[in-house]
């Protein structure tokens, strides 16, 4: 396995990439997404357990989104089932590995929340728990943007550490701690396509939050006919922004096998 250097434009590329992936089986991807948001809804509904599981299963899961990828990307149907594909992968080992990221990333998570509630005295954590109401009187008063800036920075090496690692352990066989430490590697030395790619996506979420302004004018600000709209582009967007996880691994990461990415 060999980390390729990519330029700075690719990042814009990946983007497009993951539209072009989803147009292939659009319903099919779609499918998938909605599955795997459920799965991470049931995860969060788990009594005492429940604000940690969907974190410590995001590993797992993310192997099983490439699964069905990487399944478009060879002109496959993908299905719900692939999410469950990192129980075949390593020999049926990989689930070792992906739980220890999982609890790292969970980990990780209650540290930059706590750092982030030294500045808003804990605002952000009850907001992403589900803990605080809308109507809150200390959401109007609570310093969000210098806190989320906390969050981030606190987080950002986690998430450079989980980009890879969870591939790394299901297809390459590298154990958590490796693989975390080559995905930051991978991450850093293509940190300019990284930096293009986080940005298109930025543009990209404001385009929708226009159309989301624009359409509930459009609309009157019914409840019905803004979730009937919405929905479907919320839907749309995030499952090209799965899909384009895949490029930034098939572009960056090569395997020894003439180029091909490893996988069970």
């Amino acid at each position: 396995m060999q980390v390729a250097h990519v330029t700075a434009r690719a990042g814009r590329g990946w983007v497009a990439s993951g539209f072009a992936l989803m147009r292939r089986f659009p319903i099919g991807m779609m499918v998938v997404t909605m599955c795997y948001l459920l799965l991470l809804v049931v995860a969060a509904a788990l009594p005492m357990v429940g604000a940690f599981a969907p974190l410590v299963l995001t590993p797992f899961l993310s192997v099983g989104m490439m699964h069905a990828v990487r399944a478009i990307a060879e002109q496959r149907m993908p299905g719900p089932q692939m999410l469950l594909g990192a129980l075949r992968d390593n020999g049926g080992r990989a689930w070792q590995p992906l739980l220890g990221l999982g609890l790292l990333n969970a980990a990780s998570t209650v540290l930059a929340l706590g750092a982030s509630a030294l500045i808003d005295q804990g605002v952000l954590f009850e907001i992403a728990s589900g803990q605080m109401r809308a109507d809150d009187p200390r959401l109007p008063q609570a310093p969000l943007l210098l806190s989320a800036l906390v969050f981030l920075l606190v987080y950002t090496p986690m998430q450079m550490a989980l980009w890879y690692s969870p591939l790394f352990c299901a297809w390459h066989g590298l154990p958590a701690v490796k693989a975390m430490f080559f995905s930051i590697a991978a991450v850093m030395r293509n940190k300019w396509a990284f930096l293009q790619y986080a940005l298109a996506w930025m543009v990209i979420a404001l385009i929708a939050s226009v159309v989301v302004q624009v359409t509930k004018v459009l609309l009157g600000g019914s409840p019905m006919l803004m979730s009937l709209v919405l929905s479907p582009l919320s839907l749309i967007v995030l499952t090209a922004l799965y899909c384009s996880f895949w490029p930034t691994y098939r572009e960056v990461i090569v395997d020894g096998n003439g180029g091909q990415p490893a996988g069970g």
